[in-house]
């Protein structure tokens, strides 16, 4: 039995130019933060739809950055052939265009959204965890509405209205179930939005 899980399939465009993986010295804030949210099960896949979730991204040059590659999220561990690099998006369009060895993560519009939207934040995470999830929506935590799916145009518009010229901070999305965003200057600052949470809350897998 399956179930209409609404998740991991990209909707966007996209031109994946062959080239090189990332060096692993450039992904290894990332691998540190991702490897403890697998075992957090902030990062993973859906046992009965066989579909990961959690993406992770950093910074480059202006708006190109590093991103985990689609459907990685079963893995405990990745290596630098595992991520890509997206060097331009087009959010009028809906293009993404990468270089690397693997299609980039299905929310790479709404990493580059927040990415455009103020150039002080280097570090994008977006991880999965439906207690906390169901918390956030009755916070007062910035929220995308639920009538927006994710990965799409729509979405990375609604992320940088949420954000509101903001550095730091989360934000809920009420339509992509379960989903989680933590931004930050920072790695550590961006992991540790999560893992506050996470603490706070006394969360168990």
């Amino acid at each position: 039995m399956t179930t209409a899980r609404d998740e991991g399939v990209i909707k966007f465009r996209f031109t994946l130019k062959r080239a090189p993986a990332p060096e692993m010295t450039q992904v290894i804030a990332l691998e540190k933060w991702r490897a403890l949210f697998f075992k957090l099960g902030l990062i993973g896949e859906y046992p009965i739809d066989k579909i990961g979730y959690g993406n992770l991204s950093s910074r480059l040059l202006k708006k190109s950055f590093i991103i985990t590659g689609t459907q990685t999220g079963h893995l405990a561990h990745l290596q630098a052939h595992h991520y890509t690099k997206v060097i331009e998006c087009d959010l009028k369009k809906g293009m993404v265009t990468a270089e690397g060895l693997i299609p980039p993560s299905s929310e790479s519009l709404t990493h580059y959204g927040i990415y455009d939207a103020n150039p002080a934040i280097q570090y994008v995470f977006h991880v999965h965890h439906n207690k906390l999830w169901h918390y956030l929506q009755n916070s007062d935590c910035d929220a995308i509405p639920e009538n927006i799916p994710y990965g799409t145009l729509e979405m990375a518009d609604a992320a940088q209205k949420v954000m509101a010229g903001k550095v730091t901070g989360l934000i809920v999305m009420k339509g992509h179930e379960d989903g989680i965003i933590s931004y930050a200057p920072t790695a550590e600052d961006a992991g540790k939005n999560l893992l506050d949470l996470y603490r706070s809350l006394g969360t168990k897998q």
